[in-house]
């Protein structure tokens, strides 16, 4: 959504706005699940709720709640001088670390105190779990609604109308998160001035940074430009856009393994390969461990039932095993549940001989979006991603992890180039990012991209998000196929 219209606009205080309202988000969040699981509590042990004892009793802990997340910086960076937010995930380990620690200093104090007439263990270690899990659907929910009626969005101008300022700007416009709004771009090119790109227009050179900010009132600016002039903008104009991020033209980079370093006066970045590491592999690994135990034990009703009606709605298997490429480029075979007709590849033949413009879009995504070969408890299977379920025995022989890119067959190794070397050390996963991204949108090239970007970044964190996303598809069926 493009916000071109007027808004409400605070050229001083919009940022801090959202900063406050997030505190409020963070202030009514978890006061609601502390008093939410002392009702429950109370009712089950059949006993009187005093509510006005649990407000008491929860101050203290709202107060403690805000400092720690000031100090672990998840209010867009900075409470008093907030800057270009978090993204997701660091955003999801930074809430996560500060309810830890507020909740572990919560228990020692209670422990020693001896309180506990109103807020019993049971209480507070429920309300620890469901915090982490609805703290961050709450703050989205208000981001969403301050998109949505055009409340305290925050100018940007985009530096370099290129391929990657364009998806920039639909990425800053498009979600509710960031909270901007893309007031048009600045480019040296004498072909762009005062066209639209990408929606949007071309508002001169890069010399006019500071006229554009001084008299729209801009206080950041996201430079999509080669480094030469990148620096440029720093340069002249850091005086003047208090807040300047580089997105570097057309590249990836492991953001999430990059850390500040200086050798000297030179200037430079680390980068900390968490694949290599052994303490965020090893928990993955006890991660996965229980997710997969406990996805079996909830899971194994619901598995008995999808099998026996895979069975009954058409001649042949229950079970699909896809030839694909395991670690290392190790052939290994993935379960599914049968969704195709028996003669799905006789089919797929005649199909796309019949028809050119779906064999344009298998060439283009190795699948095609209503396809005539899936029956009709497949088709049900697909849209709810249910057909993947068997593939947690391939998680359990060692062949498979829960999360991580989508197993590939080997027509496809051309896609990624020099990058297949990197990408074949990394098990495959019945999850991704790929496809908690709208997959039926995303065409191969850009599937390449997001393979790549979860494995240059990827950290314990990014796979809690990825699984809470999963359940978020799953129960809304965006991306499904």
């Amino acid at each position: 959504m493009k916000h071109r219209s007027s808004h409400i606009h605070f050229p001083a205080g919009g940022k801090r706005l959202r900063v406050c309202l997030l505190a409020l988000c963070d202030i009514a969040c978890v006061s609601g699940i502390f008093l939410l699981t002392g009702y429950v509590h109370s009712r089950w042990a059949g006993s009187v709720c005093d509510f006005g004892a649990v407000c008491r009793e929860t101050l203290p802990f709202l107060f403690l709640f805000l400092i720690y997340n000031a100090l672990f910086r998840v209010y867009h960076g900075s409470f008093f001088y907030p800057g270009i937010c978090l993204n997701k995930i660091e955003e999801i380990r930074r809430i996560s670390l500060s309810v830890f620690n507020v909740y572990f200093l919560l228990f020692i104090c209670r422990f020693f105190s001896g309180q506990r007439e109103h807020l019993p263990w049971s209480v507070l270690f429920f309300s620890m779990g469901f915090t982490i899990l609805l703290l961050p659907v709450c703050r989205f929910l208000v981001r969403f609604l301050m998109q949505q009626l055009n409340f305290g969005l925050i100018d940007v101008v985009i530096a370099g109308a290129g391929k990657t300022g364009e998806i920039v700007s639909r990425e800053l416009t498009g979600s509710c998160y960031y909270g901007f709004r893309v007031i048009g771009f600045l480019d040296d090119d004498p072909r762009k001035q005062k066209q639209m790109i990408g929606g949007y227009r071309v508002l001169g050179p890069l010399s006019m940074a500071g006229s554009v900010a001084q008299h729209r009132h801009v206080e950041y600016v996201v430079c999509c430009l080669p480094l030469p002039l990148a620096n440029r903008i720093f340069r002249e104009y850091s005086g003047v856009f208090q807040h300047i991020m580089f997105v570097p033209d057309n590249q990836i980079l492991p953001i999430a393994w990059l850390y500040p370093a200086s050798i000297g006066l030179r200037g430079g970045f680390e980068i900390r390969n968490q694949l290599r590491l052994k303490m965020p592999r090893f928990t993955k690994k006890i991660f996965e461990i229980c997710l997969t135990a406990a996805a079996v034990v909830v899971l194994l009703p619901l598995f008995l039932i999808l099998a026996l009606l895979v069975k009954l709605s058409s001649p042949g298997p229950v079970f699909y095993r896809a030839p694909r490429l395991g670690v290392n480029g190790k052939k290994i075979h993935v379960l599914k549940f049968r969704t195709m007709y028996e003669d799905a590849d006789e089919r797929l033949g005649r199909i796309l001989r019949e028809n050119p413009q779906l064999e344009s879009e298998w060439h283009d995504y190795f699948k095609l979006k209503n396809d005539p070969r899936i029956t009709r408890i497949g088709r049900f299977l697909r849209n709810t991603s249910l057909d993947e379920l068997p593939q947690f025995w391939n998680v359990l022989t060692g062949e498979m992890a829960v999360i991580g890119p989508r197993p590939i067959v080997e027509e496809e190794i051309t896609y990624y180039g020099k990058d297949y070397e990197l990408r074949k050390r990394i098990k495959p996963g019945i999850t991704g990012l790929w496809q908690v991204s709208g997959r039926n949108e995303v065409d191969y090239p850009q599937r390449v991209m997001i393979d790549m970007y979860y494995i240059m970044n990827w950290s314990v964190w990014m796979d809690y998000y990825i699984f809470l996303k999963t359940i978020f598809v799953i129960l809304t069926r965006h991306g499904a196929c």
